[in-house]
């Protein structure tokens, strides 16, 4: 294999974790027919141990092949881009890689990716149906569902007995109780102009029925996107929700709920345990709930986050490379994983194993939010996608712009970005 000096001046930031399942349904039994060689795999920096856990396991089930695991620390981006300066240089290692999976279109759609269709649908039935979209592109498979993360609502359940379901509901509860057990707002979220603008507001919209890419279009101008807006407008002008959102990430809400200032927040899924450390105010006080509905929506919809685990078009080892990756998605690895590092599983499985609920009491409460969460636009370019989001949607909640003629021009912008991907 040839060696990717590139790889090794850079590094994934977040939990890099690599997952697959053998083809005996993820049982960690040995396929039949003999694989072996060399396989060398990619994840960020593991302090928990439990990849090599997960690897242990994979080498027992295939002693015949011999993994290089690669953890690198650094920057995601870093990452990606050195990735793909890899792939389009066409070297066949490293073979598996962790993959965000807002990269999964657009590494397949460069034809970097192994089609894994055959191999995702014979144990497809075994993951959780949000996840697993994540995997396809252009209607074929390109990666495993390695865990996976959603927003979620996390509230004080030493002020909130049973958690608003509704917007209105929600609206209600902040304005009864605000200021009980030490708070200050009601509901804080994340708006920084950058991903978090996209994520938070594409969760307020698909909240209230609305929809980001639709048959090949984007048509977000509608009422239920102004309402999405104006929900989030008004939560800032009547004091439920800090102005300061509009230029906080998850850490910065999440600092406020832990110091105890808030009724509600809406994070991700590893801000759970990040509440219940030492230092933490709200320690033993908290509850963790999928997002409520606007008043036009049907279902709760979190934005869909998480890795996948994917494997160069040009591995020279394809058996075992697709050997390794189901296996490091399968129940067997999975619940090494999520009892270890403490990731939301991709497996439905573990959300019922009595051992994994013994480490992770929470986590069967949440298998609907993860398996019904939304992705985000799967195209060619996310990021450019992703940006114009930040841009329109920031003019609107920070400038003050008209939500329907601003939206107009965003749907413009991103219609004519899609068509350029082409």
């Amino acid at each position: 294999m040839k060696k990717i000096t590139v790889l090794l001046l850079t590094a994934v930031l977040l939990l890099g974790l690599l997952t697959g399942c053998t083809g005996e349904g993820g049982s960690g039994k040995k396929d039949s027919g003999k694989v072996e060689g060399k396989v060398t795999i990619v994840t960020a920096n593991d302090t928990t141990g439990a990849v090599t856990h997960m690897l242990e396991a994979f080498k027992k089930a295939y002693p015949d092949v011999e993994v290089e695991h690669q953890m690198l620390p650094g920057a995601s981006d870093d990452v990606k881009k050195s990735l793909m300066t890899s792939f389009a240089a066409g070297d066949t290692d490293p073979d598996v890689i962790a993959c965000d999976i807002i990269w999964v279109s657009q590494f397949a759609a460069a034809d970097w990716l192994l089609d894994v269709t055959d191999e995702l649908k014979s144990v497809e039935d075994q993951y959780l149906g949000g996840p697993l979209k994540t995997c396809y592109y252009n209607g074929k498979a390109y990666a495993f569902p390695d865990y996976t993360d959603v927003g979620l609502l996390y509230y004080r359940t030493d002020i909130i007995d049973t958690p608003p379901t509704t917007w209105d509901e929600l609206k209600a509860m902040c304005s009864e109780h605000k200021g009980e057990g030490g708070t200050e707002y009601g509901f804080v979220f994340q708006m920084f102009q950058g991903e978090p603008t996209s994520c938070n507001m594409l969760e307020f919209i698909k909240q209230n029925g609305g929809q980001d890419l639709k048959d090949g279009k984007f048509q977000m101008a509608n009422e239920n996107t102004y309402e999405a807006l104006d929900f989030v407008k008004g939560l800032i002008a009547d004091g439920t929700t800090p102005e300061d959102v509009l230029g906080w990430r998850p850490d910065d809400s999440l600092s406020v709920f832990s110091e105890g200032k808030s009724i509600f927040m809406r994070n991700w899924t590893y801000a759970y345990a990040r509440t219940q450390m030492e230092e933490s105010k709200v320690v033993g006080n908290v509850g963790v709930t999928a997002l409520p509905v606007g008043p036009n929506g049907k279902e709760s919809s979190g934005t869909l986050g998480g890795w996948n685990l994917a494997i160069n078009k040009n591995t020279d080892n394809k058996a075992a490379a697709i050997a390794l990756a189901k296996f490091m998605t399968s129940a067997e690895a999975q619940k090494i994983a999520t009892i270890e590092r403490s990731t939301f599983p991709t497996q439905k499985a573990m959300y019922e194993d009595k051992d994994v609920l013994a480490a992770l009491p929470y986590l069967s409460s949440m298998k609907t939010a993860a398996d019904t969460a939304a992705p985000r636009p799967q195209v060619r370019d996310y990021p450019t996608i992703s940006t114009i989001f930040q841009e329109y949607f920031h003019k609107v909640l920070a400038g003050g712009e008209a939500n329907e003629a601003t939206m107009q021009d965003m749907d413009k912008a991103l219609n004519e970005a899609l068509e350029k991907m082409k």
